[in-house]
């Protein structure tokens, strides 16, 4: 994993040397969608969320429940902290390696020009991520996490950091998927799109909502419950040392994808 990780970023690095000024624009680009669309939303709800979370008693149905208003990676680092076992933290990292609410509410709705498609889409998401978790089997119950309350300037750090983290990894996930364009130029638009949702879904469900394509709020859906690389190696960073790979949340992730698609398609039908 470590060789096939260093060659990868590897030939990222090399195809950044080649195509330095396709690079930095997907990187500009890629700061300027945080700035846009994710930081104002999500930042002073972030910051709320963790001034309630640091003061509330409760073992993992709590921190799950934080865990889906903070989203990634948030959820995983409120209920890995309780560190489960193997088995007890797949379910957890299952449940709550989901998107925050008001980045569905905030700029998916927006994007879609329809609020109402983004609480059928919000929906579906948390709905898909609860029964991806029944799916699994069932562990040991996590222990209770003893509240550390934050002051309001640790909460105030705390954010920038993983705001910053999401920057950076929004860039990283732009950068990644311009550099695959640049490396098959004849790749198709649809292909594109799908490359970028997989790499970095922000950017990707801006690309795929200009595509337009039939059953949009269901592949959106399917893309956010995914999550993306970007989105994966955030919260991998905090279930590994619960011996969580990003191989397991790889699968998790995809098999979150499908049932929520599979969600949408149906209430969508139906309302």
């Amino acid at each position: 994993m470590g060789r096939g990780t260093a060659v990868i970023f590897g030939a990222l690095a090399g195809a950044m040397l080649i195509f330095p000024g396709e690079a930095a624009e997907a990187a500009a680009q890629g700061l300027s969608l945080w700035a846009r669309s994710v930081a104002p939303v999500l930042g002073p709800f972030m910051i709320c969320m963790l001034m309630i979370s640091s003061r509330i008693k409760g073992g993992a149905s709590i921190r799950v429940l934080m865990g889906w208003l903070c989203g990634s990676p948030g959820g995983a680092k409120l209920t890995s902290a309780l560190q489960p076992g193997k088995k007890t933290a797949l379910r957890l990292a299952a449940l709550t390696g989901t998107m925050s609410p008001m980045f569905f509410l905030g700029t998916v709705a927006s994007w879609l020009n329809d609020a109402d498609m983004g609480r059928i889409i919000l929906l579906c998401h948390i709905l898909g991520a609860a029964l991806t978790a029944l799916i699994l089997p069932r562990g040991e119950k996590a222990q209770k996490a003893v509240p550390s309350p934050l002051p309001l300037s640790s909460a105030l750090k705390e954010s920038a950091l993983s705001l910053l983290m999401i920057a950076l990894c929004m860039m990283l996930g732009c950068v990644s998927a311009k550099m695959a364009g640049c490396a098959l130029p004849r790749l198709p638009v649809w292909t594109a799109a799908a490359l970028q949702c997989t790499l970095e879904v922000t950017a990707g469900i801006e690309k795929l909502i200009g595509l337009s394509p039939p059953h949009l709020p269901a592949l959106v859906c399917g893309a956010c419950s995914f999550g993306g690389l970007s989105i994966l190696l955030q919260n991998a960073a905090f279930w590994h040392p619960c011996g969580i790979s990003l191989g397991h949340l790889l699968l998790i992730r995809a098999l979150h994808g499908a049932i929520s698609i599979l969600l949408c398609l149906f209430l969508v039908n139906i309302l």
